[in-house]
């Protein structure tokens, strides 16, 4: 991939490491309104419930299928998972108990969205059609049918009136989600649209393909294309857009993770997974969001401008070429530790950190072979 002018810097933590056995790794994964829990279906067939910013566990429930969607209800206290059961089951997640099972699907639940008020949930299926359901009532409203295959992905208009879904047939469609009446069809994308996620204000969308692209639609009345984002070499899986719809961050099958600038539309920072990345969930109100990835791990990423991570590292190394006879030398090499302790090591594997700390340890002379002094 061609080299890129990036502004932004992503700093990782890891919260979830990889892991260690099968059943430990993230199928699905995803984060309440608030930003205080995330919800992430393992392959062992648990649901656990983490704290959103250390990932301690707070909860398990245990399931006898196969979790394939999860979502959280706006209101905090069920969260919704569908499975290769063909059912829907709604949790209690302060006491980690089952509360319901909606049956209505012939395949797997492969998609979920509550409503914003919570009081409805809508699920799509392998069997091609989507079913809004009445929470309180534990009953099928609408039974939704567009799709010619599988439904992957689908999302609910934060104002409450529309649901947009996407399918394996490469089709985008919108809903009435009051009536469940298809308003449109789009075949924007040529081949699977694997994610469809609205920005918070529903006024933008965005679509991720298996055609490697992202098209970012006008949403605020009925759908319009905007602009096709293209740098993922292999199908997009994950999107999130950030509290102020600045930012759009996006995953892949390729490990890649871009953040864009939607005033631009272009790459500003850039990092990677060591496995497929398949979920994003920003943060609310502030410049931080979650991956998970093939590996099981889930990874907190900082962002932040790149000018301002490497200023004091440029800053540093200037003062150590000043220090031309290393009299300082010792000085200098603790002012570099210091500086390297605010970063963690995977954050300083970045290619552009490495590389002014390698500049910095040459000019200390920690690289191996004996200290060069200037004569």
């Amino acid at each position: 991939m061609e080299s890129r002018e990036l502004s932004l810097f992503l700093k990782r933590k890891t919260l979830k490491p990889e892991a260690a056995v099968g059943g430990d790794i993230t199928r699905r994964f995803t984060m309440n309104k608030v930003g205080r829990m995330v919800a992430a279906a393992q392959q062992d067939r648990t649901i656990r419930l983490y704290d959103a910013q250390q990932c301690n566990e707070i909860q398990r429930m245990q399931d006898d299928v196969l979790c394939t969607s999860i979502a959280f209800s706006p209101k905090g206290d069920i969260i919704a998972t569908g499975s290769v059961g063909r059912v829907v089951k709604l949790w209690d997640i302060r006491h980690g108990t089952p509360i319901a099972t909606l049956e209505g699907h012939t395949y797997p639940v492969l998609a979920l969205a509550f409503s914003p008020d919570g009081l409805r949930l809508v699920s799509g299926s392998g069997d091609t059609s989507l079913i809004i359901w009445d929470i309180d009532n534990l009953k099928q409203i609408a039974q939704l049918k567009g799709h010619s295959l599988y439904v992957v992905s689908c999302d609910w208009d934060p104002r409450g009136n529309r649901i947009v879904s996407s399918s394996v047939d490469a089709s985008i469609c919108e809903w009435d989600a009051t009536t469940g009446e298809l308003l449109k069809r789009h075949e924007e994308h040529r081949t699977a649209v694997q994610v469809v996620r609205f920005s918070r204000d529903g006024k933008r969308l965005a679509s991720g393909s298996a055609d490697n692209t992202i098209v970012l639609w006008d949403a605020s009345d009925t759908m319009k294309p905007e602009a096709t984002l293209r740098g993922h070499t292999d199908e997009v899986r994950a999107l999130s857009f950030s509290y102020d719809g600045k930012y759009l961050a996006s995953g892949s099958a390729d490990k890649e993770l871009f953040v864009w600038s939607l005033d631009t539309n272009t790459i500003e920072g850039e990092s990677s997974a060591p496995s497929e990345i398949d979920g994003i969930e920003w943060y609310p109100d502030t410049y931080e969001f979650i991956t998970s990835d093939g590996t099981g791990a889930i990874t907190r990423w900082e962002v932040t401008q790149l000018e301002a991570i490497l200023a004091p590292f440029n800053d540093l190394l200037s003062e150590i070429e000043t220090d031309s006879e290393l009299n300082r030398r010792e000085e200098l090499i603790q002012k570099f530790e210091a500086l390297r302790a605010q970063h963690s090591e995977e954050s300083l594997r970045d290619k552009r950190l490495f590389y002014v700390n390698w500049q910095c340890k040459k000019a200390l002379g920690l690289l191996k072979g004996p200290v060069k002094r200037s004569r």
